[in-house]
């Protein structure tokens, strides 16, 4: 196995995630505690509900769902005792995002969860194909039951 020293956990909040951070805290320790970075990614808004919807404000829903992301993300980082200048939530696209924060920390492996998808949900991509593509070091992609 390499020898990983920063490794950035991607994760989607589902309940699934906690087998995703399973899975990266097993790796850190057998490589000496590697140093471990949770990143949510949430997609703006205005791209995923490009509806003409006057009674709702988007800026105001991206804020709440924002704060909620971070909550739940400062959860999941605290059950495993990292700090916060380890959970990193972000607004973009998702795989964009991803690739983006690894390359700035140097991170040597990326873990995140797929569903293996098949047919045209693989034609139409994932996050974890996102990622893969342009990535600049290794890869885990946790296989999730669904």
């Amino acid at each position: 196995m390499s020898d990983y020293r920063k490794i950035l956990v991607a994760v989607d909040l589902s309940d699934e995630s906690a087998l995703i951070i399973d899975k990266a805290r097993h790796i850190a320790k057998i490589n000496d505690a590697a140093e471990l970075h949770l990143v949510h990614v949430q997609a703006p808004l205005a791209v995923s509900y490009a509806l003409d919807l006057p009674s709702i404000n988007l800026a105001d829903l991206q804020i709440e769902m924002v704060e909620e992301a971070r909550k739940r993300l400062l959860e999941l980082g605290g059950a495993i005792e990292l700090p916060a200048k380890q959970l990193h939530n972000l607004v973009g696209t998702p795989a964009r995002e991803i690739r983006e924060l690894a390359k700035q920390l140097g991170a040597d492996l990326i873990v995140t969860g797929g569903h293996g998808k098949h047919g045209l949900d693989l034609l139409l991509g994932s996050t974890s194909t996102g990622v893969a593509h342009g990535v600049s070091c290794d890869l885990l992609i946790v296989k999730l039951q669904g």
